[in-house]
């Protein structure tokens, strides 16, 4: 309070040359006014939390194996930590910090709790936290915790020491019933390339969908029979069913490793959407009106490599606007795009009718028509050649950078 005490006397100095009741006045409002401004200074050198002020945080459980058993609803591990003690009641907020255990909290995963000074974690929760951090399922690692205290804008914040706790996550992969092949084709007199084989490609050829399923959408025909196979033009080996009565709309599939049947065709003949699930074992068949795979796909644009002068020219040149099918449902192109401007996906060169793009300069969704955004794709950012991969089952697009 020294300086306080000589501003007082300087203020004192001026005031005597005042009279009466003014004077009095002034001087009490200017000592008022430095003690108030001192008891402020006061109480935040008291809750300043640079010094003497301390968190630890505590978990139940510093190594954890984890397993998928009612993982959605059992506690895997809770984190704890006192209250700081800053000398006056103030009002904490937490936040608590995940890392990796090379990451240094530069970029942690953040986690705002407010005034709750827990946080608790499912077996689920944690597992996916474990994965999001690149442990591998079925080996121990770790990521590290610390939780974070503030009191308000202009005061320090505090940090917990960091915490590591060991995890050994498991998979979110369901192990399929057989191995999954790499490729899968259907053949058949069911099918238009009948039981030729090699098939025709690439539409007997399936798509993948994710790991474990493929999908097609196929003309079939009604009184024949079809099989699936994971090497195009090789008998070696196949896939069917166990006996002729199997149901053609959905049943399981076996390897053909012994006595079996050719899988039956759909009591009638149509457009059917096929699903092959090696997880479950089960093949599912769905007919349709209308079929939601162009026949072809083509690119256009002023992020094409004719730019704004001729990108939105249309038709588009082919081959080097026409993406090349590779599969039933799957279409992929390499080709140069400039960093600005947008294109789209047409199934038909030259007609402005129907359209394909996204939202994403990387992909996404696969919109149709009036729900891509801003009417167009935009484009990547950077100037040079792309691939750009366009799945009819996933709805997905794949844009990326050779």
């Amino acid at each position: 309070m020294n300086r306080e005490n000589q501003i007082i006397k300087n203020i004192m100095k001026r005031i005597l040359n005042l009279k009466g009741k003014a004077a009095v006045a002034i001087l009490l409002f200017a000592v008022v006014g430095l003690f108030d401004a001192c008891q402020k200074d006061d109480v935040k050198a008291v809750i300043n939390p640079a010094s003497g002020v301390s968190m630890t945080l505590t978990p139940s459980a510093t190594t954890v194996v984890l397993d998928s058993t009612a993982a959605a609803t059992t506690t895997a591990a809770t984190l704890t930590w006192n209250a700081p003690n800053y000398g006056v009641q103030v009002s904490v907020t937490y936040t608590l910090q995940i890392d990796s255990m090379t990451g240094g909290f530069i970029n942690p995963t953040i986690v705002n709790l407010g005034n709750v000074a827990t946080q608790a974690y499912t077996k689920a929760a944690l597992n996916l936290l474990a994965l999001n951090y690149k442990l591998k399922p079925a080996v121990a690692g770790q990521i590290q915790f610390r939780v974070k205290a503030d009191i308000g804008v202009g005061y320090q914040s505090i940090y917990s020491a960091a915490v590591p706790i060991t995890i050994t996550p498991y998979s979110l992969v369901i192990p399929p019933k057989f191995p999954v092949p790499d490729s899968l084709y259907i053949v058949g007199s069911a099918t238009a390339g009948a039981w030729n084989n090699p098939v025709p490609t690439p539409n007997q050829k399936l798509t993948k969908i994710d790991y474990h399923t493929f999908g097609a959408v196929l003309q079939l025909t009604t009184g024949n029979a079809y099989d699936f196979l994971p090497v195009n033009g090789n008998w070696a080996n196949k896939y069917n069913v166990s006996s002729s009565s199997a149901n053609p709309l959905s049943d399981s599939f076996q390897p053909s490793q012994g006595p079996g049947s050719d899988i039956p065709a759909p009591a009638a003949s149509g457009l059917y959407k096929i699903i092959v699930d090696f997880v479950t074992g089960k093949y599912t068949l769905t007919l349709l009106t209308t079929n939601p795979i162009p026949a072809n796909l083509y690119i256009v644009g002023d992020a094409t490599s004719g730019g704004s002068a001729h990108g939105w020219d249309n038709p588009v040149p082919v081959p080097a606007q026409q993406f090349k099918q590779v599969s039933n449902g799957e279409f992929i192109i390499t080709i140069p795009l400039l960093a600005t401007g947008s294109y789209l996906f047409l199934p038909l060169n030259g007609d402005w009718t129907h359209k394909y793009g996204g939202a994403s300069a990387t992909g996404g969704a696969v919109l149709a028509d009036g729900n891509v955004p801003n009417s167009n794709t935009p484009g990547p950012g950077a100037a040079g050649n792309y691939v750009i991969d366009v799945n009819f089952f996933t709805n997905q697009y794949k844009v990326t950078k050779q």
